[in-house]
């Protein structure tokens, strides 16, 4: 295959600084585009949407902790041994985290988002609006161990 190359739009300026897997419902991060490359216009109606889906490179992942077959999810061994496309690990072959966002403001090359869970100084690789006919148009499936792995991730437990 092919190299790719790709370069970040931007980054997390403020947010979360430490990696942690749960709990990110709360967490209010500000992402600045890159002036060298982008005006104001660039985020000219992203406004009159909900939320954002953000693309950003995990760079603070090691490439020797890199996964590239099958393990238990969060090595807990409790959860079925399962290969790397199966979970939204951080240890991915390419580390790319998605995630979709509360938008708050967008102010000149900066926009606010609530839920992101990226931490402060992630490069952003692209930035696009939650447009409801993107959801699934049917019913989703999913296995019981991810519930149990996505239980805190979103709300810290009480």
């Amino acid at each position: 295959m092919n190299k790719i190359e790709l370069i970040p739009i931007g980054r997390v300026i403020q947010g979360r600084k430490e990696v942690k897997d749960d709990d990110w419902d709360n967490v209010s991060s500000t992402i600045e585009l890159d002036a060298t490359r982008f005006t104001a216009d660039a985020l000219a109606g992203l406004d009159t949407f909900s939320h954002v889906e953000v693309v950003f490179y995990m760079d603070r992942v090691k490439p020797e902790k890199i996964v590239a077959g099958a393990r238990h999810p969060r090595n807990n061994p409790d959860w079925p041994k399962v290969g790397i496309f199966s979970q939204r690990a951080k240890n991915r072959p390419n580390p790319i985290g998605t995630t979709i966002c509360r938008l708050i403001d967008v102010r000149d090359l900066r926009i606010e988002v609530i839920g992101l869970d990226a931490v402060a100084g992630s490069p952003i690789l692209d930035i696009k609006p939650w447009i409801k006919e993107f959801q699934p148009r049917e019913a989703l499936k999913q296995p019981d161990w991810i519930s149990e792995v996505m239980r805190y991730y979103w709300k810290k437990p009480v």
